[in-house]
């Protein structure tokens, strides 16, 4: 399994090096500075002084739970197809945090997981992307992995960035930008946390304190998923997310009840909680019922439209229409 996992890495790391995306990631100075210290102190070095943001979106609970809720609207096929594409052991949600784990050993792949569009946007254009962000690669890991033909490696690597790619694309702090790194230089405090920013409060403070566990979490992203207006959250595109997570990223910065934008040092408690974690629980629903429609497209397109949506419950099913009499038979 680490011989498998190192090939893949590579195969990123290479790609990242005929792009030359990893170059334009990279500070002046790095090879020189890699030969001096270790690579955890480049790492903290580089985030102090380089323009990209933190990459971890959501946290491990928040990823684990949208997949779960995905798995549970998977066609056969598609089930059938994920367990053979990951390693021996690995649950599609172990694979939905894979990007971040392994985010240091992909030179330039920070840049892919988050697209800067100033909060004071109408909406995303292709220029906040250069081609060369959570937009950009999300479409081509997903043309990958509805490919037949690449080779296993190719599509389980794909398998784990689209996954965890869709539910960046949901995250506010990973869209919307005050020139401050998605949240990271916002310096706040959070209820009994008085070292944070506003980019964790939307990665795990807000869940860990409203949630006990990722079982609580995942129950009531599927009771969202079950209601009725949920059935308008499979339609659109990577973009449209986007523009939800933009507008998403407009309340985030503002003190509830104001118009006015939070501030640095500011003590955020129960008014800030009640008025953010319905949404950010509501982004993860949403993720998870758009990340199965994307599965069951790329795995297995042909049963897609075949089956029922088992996110509704039975009696929110439409009733099948009657059977026509069979000929000669009035």
């Amino acid at each position: 399994m680490r011989m498998a996992m190192k090939t893949e890495v590579e195969v990123l790391r290479n790609q990242a090096r005929k792009s030359g995306k990893d170059r334009k990631a990279t500070p002046a100075g790095w090879p020189a500075l890699g030969r001096l210290l270790p690579p955890a102190l480049i790492a903290i070095i580089v985030l102090g002084i380089g323009p990209a943001r933190q990459a971890l979106a959501w946290g491990r609970m928040a990823h684990r739970a949208s997949t779960r809720l995905a798995e549970t609207r998977l066609t056969p096929k598609a089930r059938a197809l994920v367990r053979e594409l990951l390693e021996p052991g690995e649950s599609l949600a172990d694979a939905s945090t894979w990007a971040d784990e392994n985010n240091q050993s992909i030179p330039g792949s920070a840049a892919w997981h988050y697209v800067n569009v100033p909060i004071s946007a109408a909406s995303y254009s292709p220029r906040d992307c250069s081609d060369n962000c959570v937009v950009s690669r999300f479409e081509e890991f997903r043309r990958i992995l509805a490919d037949p033909h690449a080779p296993q490696p190719r599509r389980r690597m794909a398998l784990r960035y689209v996954v965890h790619l869709v539910e960046d694309a949901h995250q506010p702090m990973h869209v919307g930008d005050r020139r401050d790194r998605g949240g990271n230089n916002l310096q706040l405090q959070f209820f009994r946390d008085d070292y944070t920013n506003l980019h964790q409060v939307w990665d795990s403070g807000l869940l860990r304190n409203g949630y006990r566990n990722e079982r609580e979490l995942v129950d009531d992203l599927i009771d969202l998923a079950r209601k009725p207006e949920a059935r308008e959250w499979t339609g659109g595109h990577i973009e449209d997310w986007v523009n939800e997570s933009l507008e998403a990223a407009r309340q985030a910065y503002r003190i509830p009840g104001s118009k006015d934008m939070l501030r640095s040092g500011m003590r955020l408690g129960h008014e800030y909680e009640d008025a953010n974690l319905p949404l950010a629980v509501n982004r993860l629903s949403q993720a998870g019922m758009r990340l199965s429609e994307v599965l069951n497209d790329c795995l297995s397109p042909e049963e897609k439209k075949a089956i029922p949506a088992p996110h509704f419950r039975k009696q929110q099913q439409p009733a099948p229409l009657p059977a026509p009499p069979a000929p000669g038979i009035r």
